[in-house]
């Protein structure tokens, strides 16, 4: 076993595993159970299959990139433009999304004890925050490993303490007006496209060892987000919150709540420490951008969003997932199309995958854009 394994995964399933699971449950009380598994079974095997193809993509071009860099190869300098807007509305989207909600969470645990409000202790943490990505995050692969193993247990712990308030009056089994409401945000949770190049640069390029990540940083978060939202959903019902524990707060009580906040705050920040970084290296990476201005940009661009008012969480991750996911998911499929006429370059599958399936897939990442577009100015 490649001896950077557990390190490598735990960077995987730490940045799928992220503020979007937290914006599930408030979704899935809405749409119901019956959307929620249908949804989950599309986009769970459609993102194990993107994440496949973009490992191949890493593996098969010599260099390091992001996501841009690669259309930039592949299919040329507009494309490479387009994905960098694609992947910017996506990381900046999801960076905002966790500054959001760190606010909301260290404000339930501090604010009883130091005053304050949201805004405080989210520009607090902020400023920490920036200032580790501008020094450099080479410990993130080292502590993913210990705040997985964090996350798994907070999880437990909330099924364990919750599952008696269960009723199964609080699962409502599909509503068709939302039918497809909560697929932005699940696709924002399951997208794990932003740690592949990280984790292929951990484990030096394995073939063997990639395969066995991609696999389960996939469904290891699918089963941790089944977990999360039936609990939470079946818990609070109607009255789930869009952060996801506050809403319960009542009914587990202050011990586990504040155990599980804290969770909810760390894992935020591990997410942040990699996402921030992703944009930093797609800027300074892919487009030459100098470190101070490539850090000034992928931190503060967020925060100063959050100044000026974007901080309905349920809304930025949902519409960074249906359009930068979208967007990013078609760009790699187009890319995959165009070099798996050679042979040697299928590292990551022993067939060619059939064209209706790509096609089908295009085709649905185009309409979930479309969707989402219509429901944000239809509003």
């Amino acid at each position: 076993m490649n001896k950077n394994f557990l390190p490598a995964l735990s960077v995987m399933i730490g940045y799928v595993i992220g503020v979007g699971m937290f914006s599930l449950p408030f979704l899935v009380s809405r749409a119901g159970v019956l959307s929620f598994f249908i949804l989950l079974a599309l986009l769970g095997s459609t993102q194990y299959f993107i994440h496949l193809i973009y490992s191949n993509i890493i593996l098969a071009t010599p260099g390091f990139h992001r996501m841009p860099g690669y259309a930039g190869e592949h299919l040329g300098k507009n494309w490479k433009h387009i994905v960098f807007v694609a992947k910017m509305i996506g990381n900046l989207g999801a960076l905002l999304a966790y500054i959001i909600i760190t606010g909301i969470f260290l404000n339930q645990l501090l604010g009883p004890i130091f005053g304050g409000n949201e805004f405080f202790y989210a520009s607090l943490l902020f400023f920490i925050e920036a200032a580790v990505i501008y020094f450099g995050v080479g410990f993130l692969s080292r502590v993913e490993l210990l705040m997985t193993t964090f996350l798994l247990l907070v999880v437990i712990m909330i099924v364990v303490k919750g599952h008696s308030s269960i009723q199964a009056e609080n699962f409502i089994m599909i509503d068709w007006r939302y039918l497809f409401l909560p697929y932005g945000a699940m696709l924002f949770s399951l997208d794990g496209n932003g740690s592949l190049p990280i984790v292929a640069k951990l484990i030096n390029r394995d073939k063997k060892t990639m395969k066995k990540i991609v696999k389960l940083g996939t469904f290891i978060p699918i089963l941790v987000i089944i977990v999360f939202t039936l609990t939470i959903v079946g818990i609070s019902g109607i009255g789930t919150t869009s952060d996801a524990l506050v809403g319960i707060s009542s009914i587990l009580g202050d011990g586990v709540i504040t155990f599980a906040l804290v969770f909810g705050v760390l894992t935020m920040i591990t997410s942040f420490l990699g996402v921030g970084e992703a944009v930093r290296e797609t800027l300074c990476w892919d487009y030459k951008v100098n470190k101070f201005l490539g850090w000034a940009l992928a931190c503060f661009v967020p925060y100063i969003m959050y100044l000026l008012g974007f901080k309905n969480l349920i809304e930025v991750i949902s519409f960074a997932g249906a359009i930068a996911g979208g967007i990013s998911a078609i760009v790699l499929i187009l890319i995959f199309i165009k070099i798996r006429k050679n042979k040697k370059k299928l590292i990551m599958f022993k067939y060619k995958p059939n064209i209706i399936i790509t096609s089908f897939l295009i085709c649905m990442f185009i309409a979930g854009v479309v969707y989402e577009v219509w429901a944000f100015f239809i509003k």
